[in-house]
């Protein structure tokens, strides 16, 4: 499988680089590449992630009262109906693979100029870390790059509508429904240096130790918290840590294109509002970081707009081959942190 997946890369990369002479195909291509993510993460090997054997266990457990204080009601709907077709669980995986990756690569569509270079990004973090492991999560984060660019547009009801329909598939997308507070006008200059102040506020705030999380007045919630608080306790989390490669990775982005804020504009109109999400992502890395599991999953749900955010380096960089170079390197590098550095699948019995 690991083989499959370095192939896959460097078949990414390639077409990056031969978009401009692939023109007539970009449709046909950009199909085969999405049915082969989907069948790569729905027909995965058990066990080559974290998460698989656990959902077998829900899957074949549906009537386990226990079961529905640990997921949403919509992944034991979907599985009761799909039980009806096959107990094999990776009919569940390829429903939430078909959702996922079929959304993301929509929006990827909708709100980019580009076919293949967004996908550079993708496919090296956020296709292993949530249309692999954290699948319901997966359709979330997708359903929120669908709400950008109504949220671009002050479509505040569509992007809503959205934000509620990735509840629906995972709780912590309740937390999106605060970019309905804000809009995509141009970044004012208080809004700039605000943006630019999110990481030295954010270590100020790690460092005093501030519990945001104790703030959140939502019963459920606070339950999830204190179980969470409890498993951290005793060490079942890595506590958060300054030294996040993927933090400081994001946190460069964000202050690079406040610099070349004006140009970057003129080429992404939904500037102002992944600007603003990516702030979120940093703010709140920090903010739940007393919960390291709480930190980590709504940084990574915010921070998936790196799929559209990142791409746009490629204007403010000359040569433009060698904005290419550089976008692709940092999905190659998120790539090598994702598979061999932070090992988030097993590939020792599949190798």
């Amino acid at each position: 499988m690991i083989y499959l997946l370095v192939a896959f890369l460097i078949v990414i990369i390639a077409l990056v680089f031969l978009e401009d002479y692939v023109q007539p195909y970009h449709r046909y291509i950009y199909a085969g590449l999405c049915v082969g993510l989907i069948l790569m993460a729905g027909l995965r090997p058990m066990g080559l992630d974290p998460d698989s054997m656990t959902y077998e266990k829900m899957f074949l457990q549906l009537d386990n009262e226990a079961l529905a204080l640990q997921v949403e009601y919509s992944f034991i709907a979907i599985s009761k109906a799909l039980r009806l077709i096959t107990d094999d669980v990776r009919i569940v995986f390829l429903f939430y693979a078909i959702l996922g990756i079929s959304l993301k690569l929509w929006a990827i569509r909708r709100l980019t100029p580009w076919y293949f270079l967004p996908i550079a990004i993708y496919f090296g973090n956020y296709f292993i870390l949530h249309d692999f492991i954290q699948i319901r999560v997966g359709v979330s984060s997708a359903l929120l790059l669908m709400a950008l660019k109504p949220l671009s547009e002050n479509r505040k009801w569509a992007a809503a509508a959205y934000i509620t329909c990735a509840v629906f598939f995972h709780y912590s997308a309740l937390i999106l429904y605060l970019l309905l507070l804000f809009s995509n006008k141009p970044l004012s200059k208080a809004w700039k240096i605000g943006l630019s102040l999110i990481l030295p506020t954010g270590i100020l705030l790690f460092l005093l130790r501030i519990d945001f999380l104790t703030f959140i007045p939502i019963p459920y919630f606070q339950n999830k918290v204190e179980v969470y608080r409890k498993l951290a306790d005793i060490g079942i989390f890595d506590a958060v840590s300054l030294l996040s490669p993927f933090m400081w990775l994001k946190a460069f982005v964000l202050l690079y294109l406040l610099f070349f804020y004006d140009t970057v504009y003129k080429y992404c109109p939904q500037l102002p509002i992944l600007l603003k999400a990516q702030g979120l992502a940093l703010f709140f890395f920090f903010a739940f970081s007393s919960i390291p599991v709480f930190s980590g999953r709504i940084f990574e749900l915010f921070g998936i707009v790196e799929i559209i955010l990142f791409p746009y380096l490629f204007y403010t960089i000359l040569p433009r081959k060698a904005s290419l170079v550089i976008v692709c390197g940092i999905g190659v590098i998120e790539f090598v942190f994702t598979i061999f550095i932070w090992k988030l699948l097993d590939f020792w019995p599949y190798s």
